[in-house]
């Protein structure tokens, strides 16, 4: 009898845990490099390997988050990480690893919150995936991805999550 007790409360745990409510959170902004000038966001801090030119080469960013293509746009957060250069064929394909913290100043209810992605960046290709693999205030235990496309001088993140 007491078999059966635990069998059955260990189905119920489970339909439980399967009917979980999860929350899908659509978003887009576009996140703005400076590499020149005076107000530069992102900066190159190592040259990589000297036996294998641009290989591990690696940028830090802070760079703008805004609703539109446009710099001068409505600000909606930072992105603060880095590209690393992860490609020993550095001249025939420039990709990266893209990983940055979306720290949100979206008006509204994201305000605060973070979300932190992280993948390839294939240069070369006009759309591409990372990975969102967490967060914290409205996106804590956030999975998800986002879609990243080249606009004009922005890259485009076109971003889906769940949250419990």
């Amino acid at each position: 009898m007491a078999k059966e007790a635990v069998w059955s409360m260990a189905f119920i745990l489970c339909i439980a845990m399967a009917a979980r409510s999860e929350k899908e959170i659509n978003m887009v902004f576009y996140m703005h490099d400076v590499v020149a000038g005076s107000n530069r966001t992102a900066v190159q801090v190592g040259a990589g390997s000297s036996i294998k030119p641009g290989f591990g080469a690696m940028v830090v960013i802070d760079d703008a988050l805004t609703r539109t293509p446009s710099p001068d746009s409505t600000l909606v957060g930072r992105a603060q990480g880095m590209y690393l250069s992860d490609s020993l064929a550095i001249l025939t394909s420039p990709d990266s690893l893209l990983a940055f913290t979306a720290i949100l100043e979206w008006p509204g209810e994201y305000s605060g919150s973070t979300l932190s992605i992280q993948g390839g960046n294939r240069m070369f290709m006009d759309q591409r995936e990372v990975s969102v693999v967490g967060g914290t205030g409205k996106f804590r235990f956030a999975l998800g991805y986002a879609t990243v496309h080249n606009v004009s001088t922005a890259l485009q993140f076109n971003v889906t999550v769940r949250v419990p």
